[in-house]
């Protein structure tokens, strides 16, 4: 990223904590929430039993115009950070800054808010205004919603009719179409046609360069698509940052020998060859 280019998401030292069994949970929630209610200080810098660090003192920075790829093993702590960021999470112990950022999108599930009982139609102004659209901004993006779906007449008939895929392009349309300066994507592409998914990623490059102030974060683990449109790759291990780099093929080497460093070497081999053979 050019040295002109401005941080838009600062993530400082952040950490989350997460509990293995869920009773122990709920009653450290519990004691945590008591002991608030009277003015005791709650440390969260220190694990109790069963705790651990889902994420630990992860650093970076995300500028604008930029296209930042995360990928990792499952349970690497991606979905966390990207939670942590998105608000739905509060954070154990660092900082999180934004900066002239107007609008969050998180889409961790494509589906969610999607009634199979409405229309298309309908679909666009319950999810629109569930992602905080207002009824006026739902008017002016309504026909940029029914073009960049392309699903023409259907939005006339249930989404319950609707192909998963017919579905992705609906809830992505409309997620698009809240412009937002920071948009999260976790997973969401993992459905829909492959036709769809280059015109998503094509948008997406052309997206973050035409306001300023906008960023994209996209968190998945089909690692190869990453080399298409990513500007730089973050590697999460465990929940610790263990690669940050602009050289995306380098990426994708250290995740596989690094993240799987425990399987043997020949499997290791094997899993690279197969990603650079069958990810496209």
């Amino acid at each position: 990223m050019s040295e002109q280019a401005a941080a838009i998401l600062s993530v400082d030292k952040v950490s989350k904590k997460f509990c293995k069994d869920l009773k122990q949970s709920m009653l450290y929630g519990m004691i945590d929430i008591g002991r608030e209610i009277i003015g005791m200080r709650v440390n969260a810098a220190r694990l109790r039993k069963g705790e651990f660090w889902a994420l630990d003192e992860v650093s970076f920075d995300l500028y604008e115009g930029e296209i930042l790829s995360v990928i990792g093993t499952n349970g690497s702590g991606k979905t966390t950070l990207m939670r942590l960021i998105s608000n739905i999470f509060p954070k154990d112990k660092g900082k999180i800054i934004k900066r002239k950022v107007k609008r969050v999108t998180p889409i961790f599930a494509l589906h969610s808010g999607i009634n199979d009982v409405l229309s298309g139609h309908e679909n666009i102004m319950l999810k629109g205004s569930m992602l905080g659209m207002t009824k006026e901004e739902l008017e002016t993006k309504k026909d940029f919603i029914a073009e960049f779906s392309e699903l023409g007449d259907s939005l006339n008939a249930p989404v319950g009719t609707y192909s998963s895929g017919m579905r992705a392009r609906l809830a992505y349309a409309i997620s698009i179409a809240t412009e937002p300066n920071l948009f999260i994507i976790d997973e969401a592409l993992a459905v829909g046609d492959s036709a769809f998914k280059a015109k998503c990623y094509d948008h997406l490059k052309a997206y973050v360069k035409a306001e300023p102030h906008r960023a994209v974060l996209y968190v998945t683990n089909r690692v190869k698509k990453i080399l298409t449109i990513a500007d730089r790759t973050l590697v999460l291990h465990k929940g610790k940052l263990v690669n940050d780099t602009t050289d995306l093929s380098a990426a994708l080497e250290f995740y596989i020998n690094n993240c799987l460093k425990d399987l043997p070497p020949h499997i290791r081999r094997e899993h690279l060859q197969l990603i650079r053979e069958y990810e496209g």
